[in-house]
């Protein structure tokens, strides 16, 4: 017979410019739209271990094309809408070079976010398929996986424009995406706190910062990040920094 373990996992704005703007995440199970996965279906594991990324702003934008062919990303300026300056430091796009099709541009946004923890652990980042404003996204969220607990990196929301040049059209406070905590043990469950960024998780994470513009393929760093990382991270915030 299965027994429950709960287990700590730890959630940490990754700048402090703003971060009272940015929700937290929320366990899914919090929410109404997860009784449409029916326990003897799954809806329970996946309630345990999933949580809610909430959009922090209200944006509006789409790609368009200069005389040259060559994609830009245009931003409706709407009141109450994230602001151009905000905009430009949270949002990029994907090169061409990285796009999946040629046709389907890519445009990723910061969620200011990562997730820490001390047991053996991948966050899965999946699209949030349960609201129903997803439905009219004008492509899907980009879909990844990566190990926390070596590797606490920031979480984005990419989208890939499929064969359209609609409007993505993002409220505040609605899913922007959902993130899977996927264990080595399949007894355990996550209990989620907001963290503190120790002396520790700041020189870690540090280090990870940015990779991925030097190398495209991050994998092989894995084990090295493994190596490098302090016994623990996983400090919950109302305790000393160790």
């Amino acid at each position: 017979m299965s027994t429950r373990r709960e287990v700590l996992l730890g959630w940490r704005n990754s700048s402090p410019q703003a971060a009272l703007a940015f929700f937290p995440p929320q366990p899914i199970g919090e929410s109404d739209a997860v009784g449409l996965l029916p326990p003897d279906a799954g809806g329970e594991s996946f309630a345990d271990r999933t949580f809610v990324l909430r959009c922090p702003w209200n944006l509006r934008m789409k790609p368009g094309r200069n005389a040259q062919g060559e994609v830009s990303f245009q931003r409706a300026n709407q009141r109450g809408a994230l602001s151009a300056r905000a905009f430009a430091g949270l949002g990029a796009p994907f090169p061409p070079t990285s796009w999946r099709v040629h046709e389907n541009p890519v445009f990723q946004l910061s969620l200011n976010l990562f997730l820490i923890s001390d047991e053996p652990c991948s966050v899965q980042l999946m699209p949030p398929f349960l609201s129903p404003r997803f439905r009219a996204w004008p492509g899907t969220l980009i879909c990844g996986r990566f190990p926390i607990t070596d590797w606490p990196r920031p979480l984005n929301a990419a989208l890939e424009w499929q064969g359209s040049d609609a409007e993505w059209v993002l409220k505040r406070g609605e899913p922007i995406a959902y993130a899977q905590m996927i264990y080595q043990d399949p007894d355990a469950v996550p209990k989620l706190i907001e963290a503190r960024m120790t002396r520790g998780l700041k020189r870690h994470t540090r280090k990870i910062d940015n990779v991925a513009q030097f190398a495209r393929n991050v994998g092989p760093m894995f084990e090295n990040a493994a190596e490098a990382r302090p016994e623990r991270l996983m400090v919950p915030k109302d305790l000393a920094d160790p």
